[in-house]
């Protein structure tokens, strides 16, 4: 409840718009706000860090192992502890060798282990029959309906007992069910000619899914391509060069739309903290007390007179300038 939030709390909202505006500061050059938000959080970080790790690992996994004498716990602990010869004497670094290769051993492993099940994902996906037909809404079961785009498990048991009684003579038929609000909403969001549920469902045998017999296509090219780019035991020309050149055009577009992913989660962020500054995702009683907009402004004027105090006092000292 927003009247319930503590002097504390309001102080602690204060000061996250105020660590944002430090942040963005760095946008001008570095500056000490920067610096300052930059080792706070950092040792923030670090504090949580060996926190998180005490209590989820080091107490159930050694304190509470060695309480029940459960001595084979020593294992790892000395295999820690030889971790930091290489830090405490020269002479004895070389014991740090077995735990780190331990570690190395360890995780390759897993790492292979999860190179593997990606590998074999993807032969999955691309070793698919290119030839695709749409759920026929009047045999599929309850259970494949209810993964078709805008169908919700309930809608998928009205359609199960309504085809019992009349045949669905074309998709559109479903929005004569009795459905809730949501569930319509969810139902026109679900539709669409290209990959939504007017392209995965018929009200009969023998249509076919155009969209992803496309997708499956040009999924298996795309893979055979890439492959022969990689190829390099024959020279890439003629059709092999054309076919290696498709290769880079899947590789740069997936790169690519990786890159706008990321760009995308950036934005995310971005936009969050500003809500968040401006009070938008906050009860509006809460949002009234934080006063956000307000702060803000605060935040930066104290940032922008701070900073010029400090390039006058780097001139004064006759410091050059930081870049």
């Amino acid at each position: 409840m927003p009247q319930l939030v503590s002097f504390a709390d309001i102080a602690g909202y204060w000061l996250g718009i105020f660590l944002t505006f430090c942040i963005l500061s760095f946008l001008y050059k570095d500056n000490p706000f920067y610096k300052f938000a930059e080792h706070l959080f950092i040792g923030v970080s670090i504090g949580f860090i060996i926190i998180e790790q005490y209590f989820s690992t080091l107490h159930p996994f050694l304190v509470e192992k060695l309480a029940d004498k459960v001595w084979l716990a020593l294992v790892p602990l000395v295999l820690c502890l030889m971790m930091f010869t290489k830090a405490v004497s020269k002479r004895l670094s070389w014991l740090s060798r077995y735990p780190l290769a331990f570690f190395v051993a360890l995780y390759a492993g897993f790492a292979i282990k999860t190179v593997q099940a990606d590998l074999g994902e993807q032969m999955k996906l691309s070793m698919q029959d290119l030839d695709a037909e749409k759920v026929n809404i009047n045999t599929a079961p309850e259970a494949q309906l209810s993964q078709l785009p805008g169908l919700t498990p309930p809608v998928a048991k009205q359609i199960v007992e309504r085809r019992a009684q009349v045949p669905f003579e074309k998709v559109d038929d479903i929005g004569q069910l009795d459905l809730t609000p949501g569930q319509r909403d969810l139902l026109a969001d679900g539709r669409g000619s290209l990959i939504g549920l007017d392209a995965k469902a018929a009200a009969r045998d023998g249509e076919k899914d155009l969209f992803r017999i496309f997708s499956q296509v040009l999924l298996l090219l795309g893979l055979l391509s890439s492959l022969v780019y990689f190829y390099f035991s024959i020279e890439q020309k003629g059709a092999v060069g054309k076919v290696s050149r498709f290769g880079v055009w899947i590789l740069m577009i997936g790169f690519g739309a990786s890159f706008g992913y990321t760009v995308q989660g950036r934005l995310s962020l971005a936009i969050g903290r500003a809500m968040d500054v401006l009070g938008k995702d906050k009860d509006p009683l809460l949002a009234d007390r934080i006063h956000g907009p307000l702060v803000a402004i605060v935040s930066i004027a104290v940032i922008v007179l701070g900073i010029v105090l400090w390039e006058l006092r780097l001139r004064r000292a006759g410091k050059p300038p930081v870049p």
